[in-house]
């Protein structure tokens, strides 16, 4: 028994490193043991799966610290609020320890001109079950009860169904094209850089729970903006959708793509065309809309090409 859990911890820890890569984080730590200096936590160490640090693209000057832990199971979720309040409790806790360690203060010393640090969970809450019957646990956690005295900031939980999310779509896009980016929005938080739009190599841990991840792609006429959906295609949901890329792209693109969970190209390209003829009448320049679903079925393969 205690092989097999090795085993599947072993198996749980490559499949989230294919995630990782899949976000472009390299140059990892992985494996760390940290020693544990907060003695509320009745611990001597805590586990790091991997530890991430990059320059963020959204916020001048700030540096990240992506603290990674990797829960995986060979069975379906079972007892979520409890288990789900153990695996937090564990991260957020070695989140918090990391941010007082030595192992920061001298990883950090490699990274110049940062006057911010922000210390970020990532939560790997996986399993084997590839039935899709009980991937979506958000709603059970989203009401789970968690236990004071935790000091964090922030931690992403993936689940089955983001983690699916995250691997379909983004190996959709880097099947398509050889090269891409991840577009950067302006914000009031990185608004004082040189540049007012940042294409980066790298997934910001943000958009690992954001419901739309943006993208760019370099052509040789300008840029392609494509937008993956965490969410089914609907007339509402593409309206407003396209209507946020033109407002905030509009200057240097005129070609977007726009992937969703689900599209069939019978029923849903007639609306597509009633979406571009309707948001294009202000517009001089030639719009280019493309939608798709990064599932592919012989039903939506033809559109999205």
């Amino acid at each position: 028994m205690g092989e097999f859990s090795k085993y599947v911890g072993d198996v749980g820890e490559e499949i989230v490193g294919d995630f990782l890569t899949l976000f472009r984080w390299k140059n990892m730590c992985t494996n760390k043991e940290l020693p544990c200096c907060t003695s509320s936590h009745k611990k001597k160490t805590h586990g790091i799966d991997a530890l991430f640090i990059y320059d963020s693209p959204l916020q001048k000057q700030s540096l990240v610290n992506v603290v990674v832990s990797a829960k995986y199971s060979s069975k379906p979720y079972e007892n979520v609020k409890s288990t789900f309040r153990s695996h937090f409790k564990d991260i957020a806790q070695t989140v918090e320890c990391y941010g007082k360690s030595r192992i920061k203060r001298d990883l950090v010393k490699q990274f110049k001109g940062s006057s911010r640090k922000d210390d970020v969970g990532v939560l790997f809450y996986i399993n084997d079950d590839d039935s899709g019957t009980n991937d979506d646990i958000k709603p059970q956690i989203a009401t789970t009860r968690l236990e004071s005295g935790l000091k964090f900031n922030t931690v992403h939980v993936i689940d089955n169904a983001r983690a699916e999310f995250l691997f379909s779509s983004l190996n959709h896009i880097k099947s398509k094209y050889d090269t891409y980016e991840f577009f950067c929005l302006t914000t009031s938080l990185n608004v004082a850089a040189d540049d007012s739009v940042i294409h980066s190599k790298i997934m910001p841990v943000e958009y690992i729970t954001s419901p739309i991840i943006p993208m760019s792609v370099s052509t040789g006429t300008g840029r392609k903006i494509v937008l993956l959906c965490d969410f089914d295609f609907n007339h509402e949901a593409l309206t407003l959708v396209y209507n946020l890329a033109r407002k905030l792209c509009a200057e240097f693109s005129s070609h977007y793509e726009i992937y969703f969970r689900t599209y069939n190209k019978l029923k849903h390209d007639p609306i597509v065309d009633e979406v571009k003829m309707s948001a294009s009448s202000d517009l001089d320049t030639e719009i280019e809309l493309l939608v798709g679903s990064y599932n592919k079925t012989f039903r939506n393969e033809s559109n999205g090409k």
